[in-house]
């Protein structure tokens, strides 16, 4: 995805929540809210859904395109068992691997049998982090 493609969504996205706090204050109407909602939505997963080229459909894949999301500045922050850090913009999502760059010729990070393996280790990976970070801020 282009980078002014890029830009255009996240501003509209921004653009969304500030008119969706505008109708909160105001008590707006309900279905255009909703209409909102669904539009800010599908923007986010446009955003969440770059380098992934695997099928994401039916009511989990706004779940699964954060899921995506989330990993992406995981593996900047903490790395990998291969590399230090990775540039998560650079990382892509195919059927069989997780790759450094956006072809799946290049680099694996990670190699699965299908796609709903490597779904479960993103999600893995990602409650993993997500723990070091309860320890890191003494939480847990």
């Amino acid at each position: 995805m282009e980078q002014k493609k890029i830009e255009k969504l996240k501003a509209r996205i921004e653009n969304i929540s500030v008119e969706l706090e505008l109708n909160r204050n105001n008590k707006g109407s309900i279905q255009n809210d909703m209409d909102l909602f669904t539009e800010r939505a599908d923007k986010e997963f446009l955003l969440n859904k770059r380098g992934v080229n695997v099928r994401l459909s039916g009511n989990n894949k706004y779940y699964w395109g954060h899921q995506f999301s989330i990993f992406r500045k995981n593996i900047e922050k903490y790395g990998t068992s291969h590399f230090k850090a990775i540039n998560g913009s650079e990382i892509s999502f195919h059927r069989y691997s997780i790759n450094e760059k956006y072809s799946q010729y290049s680099n694996d990070l990670w190699r699965f049998d299908n796609a709903e393996e490597m779904k479960g280790f993103v999600k893995g990976y990602n409650s993993m982090c997500w723990i070091l970070e309860l320890k890191e801020k003494g939480l847990q």
